[in-house]
């Protein structure tokens, strides 16, 4: 009696399911009607179809708006897909990334513009950068900073040297892996691995690995890629390029210190809105004389603005000066901001103002655990 009690109840409750889900159906299908309408009033009226802040703008509204119980990285999760299968009716998004397939970079594109997009590996940076100035792809995404080694010095410089706009940021956490067609760590004979992978897992390195020889690879992808065909090699590399390349996992999460994050810029040359919540990137110089980084800083302080992060970079066009890569709360045309820029531009030498953006919790990066990757294969 009770198992019947228990099997009328699971009965009902999917019932209720089935028909959310119909309702559900419904609505999705109407929002991507509005969403064809968009695109075809954009294209009679000259508008650019790729609106960088728009989306984030939805983020937020739903996010305040959400009360539970479902949880908001859930919710942006949803959303993500949902504006990328809205994006493919009216374009498809062209998203181009530091390859090969399943680099952090690429997983990093697809945190922010989801599975309907079509992602374009490239070899260098300064490919990267060549595809959306010739308008070949709509945004770009390459890496700038990781918590545990600082700025990532060539995007910095391609930042100074061509004309490009940050639209967006995201923060992912690393996690390395060991990874091999072979079943035991004991097998091993070569190592293949990224430069920073090898610094960041040193002290595993060291502990568990002396009897290997190491070859440094261009990126983690590459280096699954050059133990796949190896069968007594191993690389450090994340749990999706060891997936998509038939590597099993030795062992999980070696890297030395945990919380390894890397936060990585989305750029093209269209402009964001305000949102309310933005991040503004600046490069600026100062002349050579004391106290001018700190007169230029005033700037700042007097106008109520905070810094997030500041770091210096040698200028490789004037030998012996040096840039100054900064990240202000607010946008640039809040008027605080306004101000401060205002007021900076007569304390320097040189003045770029990257792109205001909606801002991201560096505290919440985005982690790429086995049943992301479970998902990743239901939906692709």
């Amino acid at each position: 009696m009770g198992e019947m009690i228990v099997e009328d109840r699971l009965t009902a409750l999917r019932e209720a399911i089935d028909e959310v889900d119909t309702e559900l159906l419904k609505l999705l299908n109407k929002r991507m009607e509005l969403a064809c309408e968009v695109g075809r009033f954009k294209a009679e009226k000259g508008v650019p179809l790729f609106h960088p802040g728009r989306e984030e703008l939805i983020f937020e509204r739903l996010t305040k708006a959400n009360p539970g119980p479902i949880a908001a990285e859930s919710l942006r999760a949803i959303y993500r897909e949902i504006f990328a299968a809205s994006r493919l009716l009216q374009y498809v998004l062209q998203v181009a990334y530091l390859g090969p397939e399943w680099t952090y970079s690429h997983l990093a594109a697809l945190s922010l513009y989801g599975h309907s997009a079509r992602y374009i590996p490239c070899s260098t940076l300064e490919d990267v950068f060549e595809a959306v100035l010739k308008g070949k792809v709509h945004v770009a995404v390459i890496p700038i900073e990781n918590s545990l080694q600082g700025g990532v010095g060539r995007s910095m410089d391609l930042l100074y040297e061509s004309e490009m706009r940050v639209v967006g940021e995201c923060y992912l956490e690393i996690a390395h892996n060991l990874c091999s067609t072979s079943s035991s760590i004991a097998d091993l004979k070569h190592l293949y691995a990224h430069p920073q992978a090898i610094e960041q897992c040193r002290r595993w390195i060291l502990g568990n690995l002396r009897h290997v020889e190491i070859y440094e690879s261009t990126s983690t992808a590459q280096a699954a890629q050059m133990a796949k065909k190896d069968p007594i090699g191993a690389a450090i590399c994340n749990l999706y390029a060891a997936h998509h390349y038939g590597l099993n996992i030795l062992a999980d999460r070696i890297e030395d210190q945990a919380g390894n994050t890397t936060r990585f810029l989305a750029l093209s040359s269209q402009l964001n809105p305000p949102t309310g919540s933005d991040k503004t990137s600046l490069l600026f110089a100062v002349s050579d004389q004391p106290g001018a980084l700190h007169a230029a800083l005033e700037a700042f302080s007097d106008a109520h603005v905070n810094m997030t992060r500041i770091e210096s970079r040698p200028n490789r066009l004037f030998p012996w000066q040096y840039l100054f890569y900064a990240d202000i709360e607010g946008h640039v045309e809040d008027e605080n901001v306004h101000k401060a820029l205002d007021e900076l531009r007569t304390k320097v030498t040189f003045l770029k103002v990257l792109g205001s953006y909606p801002k991201r919790d560096p505290k919440l990066p985005i982690r790429f655990e086995k049943e992301k990757l479970r998902q990743s294969d239901r939906q692709g």
